[in-house]
């Protein structure tokens, strides 16, 4: 069963007397979101917990969540809380999965989008990445060692781990727009994983490469060398390129 993620810890200004609260609320919001305190997939605090931090009442707190939830910048997963919600229109996540699911060939041009924006990442996140930020990449490859190199490319499991290095990568650029932006090319990894491991499974040690890659990588940006990480994220995206190709044409 896998566990409810934790609603992160926030500094909230109390509210005084003000003619249009929930808009101050809006606004305080809105600004943990742009200057990344509060990223995309973050829950929110509860509303118990949001009224007492506002010094508000709850009527004005769930006018500012409705407020919020209309502009785009909070989504309600009902009783599991309020999350924040990417900026980018996730209107065009859905058709191009669907391109992708329907045309299997479309994931060359995935491939071709994702050598050029995961490692622009990389190099960012090697400059830009806190020591919080570099132990939530190397979790990637602990959890892998507990479950084995292989469950990279065998198990659902490893594949969702792979899925969230790129969300955390994205997190480690410092850049709230670029983070946004690139939680849909996520998202879009994410539902060609099953494809793509389905294929890769039939290329022996291919776990272990993808493994070794991805540990060359963190060690990069753990030394801030922008341009190897940059390096080793290409030399990543072009193993997984060839290996589909080769895979495709032993069919």
């Amino acid at each position: 069963m896998s566990k409810q993620p934790k609603s992160i810890e926030i500094t909230i200004n109390r509210i005084e007397k003000a003619p249009d609260i929930p808009s101050m609320v809006v606004n305080q919001v809105v600004e943990l979101i742009s200057t990344g305190v509060l990223k995309p997939g973050d829950r929110l605090p509860s509303e118990l917990e949001m009224t007492r931090k506002f010094g508000i009442s709850r009527i004005s707190l769930r006018e500012a969540m409705k407020l919020l939830e209309a502009k785009g910048f909070i989504e309600s997963h009902g009783r599991k809380g309020k999350y924040v919600k990417s900026v980018v229109d996730n209107a065009l996540v859905s058709p191009i999965e669907n391109m992708i699911s329907i045309d299997h060939k479309k994931i060359w041009e995935l491939l071709v989008v994702r050598r050029i924006i995961d490692s622009e990442a990389a190099a960012l996140a090697a400059e830009k990445a806190n020591e919080k930020q570099i132990k939530k990449l190397k979790s990637f490859k602990d959890q892998i060692d507990k479950m084995g190199v292989d469950s990279i490319i065998h198990t659902r499991e490893g594949g969702k781990l792979y899925g969230e290095f790129y969300n955390n990568l994205y997190d480690a650029t410092n850049n709230t727009i670029f983070a946004h932006m690139l939680k849909s090319i996520a998202q879009i990894i994410r539902g060609v994983l099953p494809y793509s491991r389905e294929k890769l499974t039939k290329l022996k040690g291919s776990s272990r490469i993808i493994y070794d890659h991805h540990v060359k990588i963190i060690d990069a940006i753990e030394a801030h060398d922008p341009v190897l990480a940059k390096k080793l994220m290409m030399t990543h995206i072009n193993y997984i390129e060839k290996s589909m190709e080769k895979v495709l044409k032993e069919k």
